[in-house]
């Protein structure tokens, strides 16, 4: 503005000076007042009323020290003074009014030193500021409260302005991104983490800004120690006063632990704890998902079910801890032949199972099954222990054999036992005709349950005789089964069924009591083994499950006391299997048996372990050939060696031999020569019921 213009404005106001004062004085916002002498020389009505004074009462009697709350008063007599004394000509201060009714005020002045008749005075402005300081305090506490709850929140927090820079953080942030908030403010995530993850944050960040309001996600974070944790981010945008976009808000949720958590609960939900194999669950998943790519894609799949043969036996004989150890063995040697052509899982049990996918002929499946069962065929080093097994490999096809899971699930199982059926130790692929099979076995099971008690069983005995003086000295128990329907039944096709299905020990009781009965019935009819009169011993079989699984070491014993026999009537017969069980129960209950005076033959001697050094752990009475080596050993060289050599060093033991399957004369002279104490078989007599066998007692050696 031009001078002369100012000039001119200045002398208007000159003129209107005093009307303008005037209007000054009479506002209703601001108090307007004059100071001489410590008192109000002069107050205007709206200053007045805001201390609950009349301008009477104030002007002349008061002074501002009596409108001043007294923690105050020291800065207002500072400021008058320094006014009054000339040190200052204008001051501006806040303090807290204190009212007529004793309320306080918060007030804010403005005073210019002046003069009045000649004296020094102040004139001035006093604005109320009670609202509007108490708006701002509650605006700090609220700030305060926010920025300690902010501070106590576990879980990082950090700001950002709308550009992606950092505004400020918690404490939480600081240690979690490891460097300070003074750090940090003014940067973006390109400053503080390595680049493909900062491209990834600004991304997140900048989707939020193009679209504001909240966000979630999982992403990964390098924490201090330079390790990838996993966390959920929750965003939010917020505006600036004028509505524009301010930035955002982020909190961030360390997820680390609770998916390690959710890892290690899959895992344990989907794996074998034993083996570390897909356990059941997610072989059935697998397998669905396998059916419905082949389904898709037009090619082929095949299911295999592996059961380990003999492996009941290795449990029961060397305890479950040894059976472990050779479950998980076998499961690594299973998933080795497999590899990456297809899903190895374990079922439960010594149930195994492999899923082979997109097949277009069957010679992997071929080369997978044989490989196998070659490698389970061989050793197992189980501590000091070793074990065999083999395996029975059921293998059915997709969509040749059938178009849905449980379909294939019952074919691979049918298969598998088919494998079993026909001699263990091979793989057998499904065809319709192994239906028919397990129905029958499965109907052979039903009718078994029922067989005792229908009086479908019986005990036939079969003589064996003392090579040496021609005598019938013993006799071996042997269940027969004549069915109503289906005639005479193996026991080679029903005992593994009653052991299957739980029938064994019942079974087994019932023939030791019939077979006890017999040789009661022996001993008080007078017949003997040998002139001497020692009487005619009975040989009961306990398969190992019946062993390890039922009493009869105590209820055997309490039978023979009860019914009046001498133990030395009755022997029993175990499979070579239980000589490698080290437990001392088992032990224990053998010589139970032999304290009682009942005698043990080990059976089928020459088709297992076959160590003699084994013999030296339970005391044998008897040891018995398997027929196989009896069988040939008058065409191989071999066979007759090994027979000889078994016999020779069972009597450098102190044990007697017993050969199995003797059926020709020519048999039983190279036995008795070889110095065989007992031969069983055709030659001498076939298996016989007991009043057959009574009367072929009574016409021996006629």
């Amino acid at each position: 503005m031009e001078a002369s213009r100012l000039d001119s404005l200045t002398e208007d106001l000159l003129r209107e000076a005093d009307s303008l004062f005037l209007e000054l004085l009479h506002n209703d916002l601001v108090g307007v007042y004059i100071i001489q002498d410590n008192r109000f020389l002069y107050a205007n009505t709206h200053l007045a009323e805001l201390f609950g004074y009349t301008q009477a009462e104030l002007c002349g009697t008061l002074g501002p020290m009596d409108l001043t709350a007294p923690e105050f008063r020291h800065i207002a007599k500072r400021a008058i003074d320094r006014r009054i004394n000339n040190e200052a000509t204008t001051s501006r201060y806040s303090f807290d009014g204190l009212c007529k009714d004793g309320r306080r005020i918060q007030v804010e002045v403005f005073g210019i030193r002046t003069e009045f008749a000649g004296r020094p005075a102040i004139i001035g402005m006093m604005i109320d500021n009670t609202d509007r300081r108490q708006a701002e305090h509650a605006v700090e506490e609220q700030l305060n409260f926010t920025s300690q709850l902010i501070e106590t929140i576990p879980s990082p927090v950090f700001y950002k302005d709308e550009a992606g820079r950092y505004l400020g953080c918690n404490e939480a942030f600081e240690h979690y991104i490891g460097l300070p908030r003074e750090e940090l403010i003014g940067k973006s995530v390109f400053d503080i983490s390595p680049r493909h993850l900062a491209e990834r944050y600004h991304a997140a960040d900048q989707a939020l800004f193009d679209a504001p309001g909240t966000q979630t996600y999982e992403a990964e974070v390098q924490s201090t120690d330079g390790t990838l944790k996993n966390v959920v981010f929750y965003k939010a945008t917020f505006n600036k006063s004028g509505g524009q976009l301010g930035g955002l808000v982020g909190v961030i949720l360390d997820i680390t632990d609770r998916k390690r958590s959710e890892k290690t609960i899959w895992h344990q939900a989907n794996y074998d704890l034993l083996t570390e194999l897909p356990n059941r669950r997610l072989f059935l998943e697998r397998l669905q998902q396998g059916i419905e790519h082949a389904k898709g894609s037009g090619s082929a799949l095949a299911l295999m079910f592996i059961d380990l043969d003999r492996f009941k036996e290795v449990n029961d004989m060397l305890g479950h801890k040894v059976g472990d150890q050779l479950l998980s063995q076998a499961g690594q040697r299973i998933a080795d032949c497999v590899r990456e052509t297809g899903l190895v899982a374990r079922l439960g049990g010594d149930e195994f199972t492999v899923i082979l996918e997109n097949l277009s002929q069957p010679t992997p499946i071929e080369q997978v099954a044989q490989s196998i069962i070659e490698t389970l065929s061989k050793p197992f080093q189980l501590g000091p222990d070793v074990a065999y097994v083999s395996a029975s490999i059921g293998v059915t096809l997709y969509p040749k054999d059938a178009q849905d899971m449980d379909t294939l699930l019952i074919n691979a199982d049918q298969a598998m036992y088919h494998a079993k059926a026909l001699g263990k130790n091979r793989f057998c692929y499904f065809v319709p005709s192994i239906q028919a099979i397990f129905a029958e076995r499965l109907q052979l099971g039903h009718d078994l349950r029922s067989a005792m008690a229908q009086g479908q069983l019986d005990v036939y005995y079969q003589p064996i005789v003392d090579l040496a003086t021609g005598h019938i000295v013993k006799a071996e128990a042997l269940v027969r089964w004549h069915h109503p329907r289906r005639g005479w039944i193996s026991p080679a096709q029903f005992i593994p069924i009653a052991e299957d299905i739980g029938l064994i020990n019942g079974i087994g009781d019932w023939v030791f009591r019939r077979a006890a009965g017999m040789a009661k019935r022996l001993w008080e009819s007078g017949c003997s083994g040998t002139p001497a009169g020692a009487p005619l011993q009975i040989s009961i079989n306990k398969s190992p499950r019946q062993f390890f699984t039922g009493h009869a070491h105590e209820t055997w014993i309490d039978h023979l006391q009860e019914i009046g026999l001498p133990a030395e009537c009755i022997a029993i017969e175990i499979t070579e299997g239980l000589l490698l069980d080290e437990r001392p129960d088992v032990t224990s209950k053998l010589q139970q048996f032999r304290r009682a005076g009942v005698q043990v033959s080990l059976d089928d001697f020459g088709t297992g372990y076959s160590a003699m050094a084994y013999l030296k752990r339970l005391d044998i009475d008897y040891l018995k050939i398997d027929q196989s080596f009896v069988r040939d050993m008058t065409s191989t060289p071999s066979d007759r060696a090994i027979t000889e050599a078994i016999i020779a060093m069972s009597h450098k033991l102190g044990l007697r031999v017993v050969a199995e399957g003797v059926e020709t004369r020519e048999q039983r002279d190279l036995l008795s020569a070889a110095g065989c104490d007992f031969g069983q078989g055709y030659w001498f007599s076939r298996a016989l019921p007991e009043d057959e066998f009574f009367k072929l007692l009574q016409r021996w050696p006629d």
